[in-house]
C-alpha cells in the first residue's frame, strides 16, 4: 500500500533446520531497515497466526509491537483465520 499510506507487510519463512540460530531475526531486522531507509515506508506490519509463538517472539525481538487481533483476517487452511497484527512505524 503506497500512495498516502506508505504501508507494507512483512512475511518470513525459515526451514526448520535453521530455527533458533538467529537467522530469522537477522533477516527481519535487515528487511525492516530496507523498508524504512531505502523504500521509505512509514509502517510495516506482520500478520501472525495466533498459535505461532516463535513468530510472535521474533516480531517482538526486533521491536515490533502488538496492535490487535484481526478477526477472520486471512483465508488459509480452508477457512478464514484470525491473525495477530504486529507493527513498527518509521522513527
Amino acid at each position: 500500500m503506497r500512495d498516502e499510506f506508505q504501508w507494507g507487510a512483512i512475511g518470513y519463512r525459515l526451514h526448520n533446520q535453521f530455527w533458533r540460530q538467529g537467522y530469522g531475526k537477522e533477516a527481519v531486522k535487515e528487511a525492516l531497515h530496507i523498508a524504512f531507509k531505502s523504500l521509505h515506508f512509514h509502517r510495516i506490519e506482520a500478520h501472525i497466526n495466533l498459535d505461532n509463538t516463535a513468530s510472535i517472539h521474533l516480531a517482538e525481538s526486533v521491536g515490533m509491537k502488538f496492535e490487535c487481533i484481526g478477526e477472520k483476517f486471512i483465508y488459509e487452511f480452508g477457512g478464514w483465520t484470525d491473525n495477530l497484527i504486529y507493527y513498527m512505524n518509521a522513527k
